[in-house]
């Protein structure tokens, strides 16, 4: 395999486990909104919850650029 071979299927492989992440980001920030919904208002969820709100939103940026 030719470096610059090497080096796309790298990045192609890098992609795809960030678009991995982001969907299981996804699917816990959804869980924690639900517990914040349902009356579990505690400071570290909220947090958690804006945490990864946070980096998924830096992950996607990062994904466009």
């Amino acid at each position: 395999m030719k470096p610059a071979t090497s080096t796309l299927v790298n990045q192609a492989f890098h992609q795809r486990r960030l678009r991995e992440v982001i969907k299981r980001l996804v699917i816990e920030l959804g869980y924690l909104e639900h517990c914040l919904e349902k009356g579990l208002q505690d400071s570290h969820i909220q947090t958690a919850a804006t945490g990864l709100d946070t980096a998924i939103d830096c992950l996607n940026q990062h994904m466009v650029d």
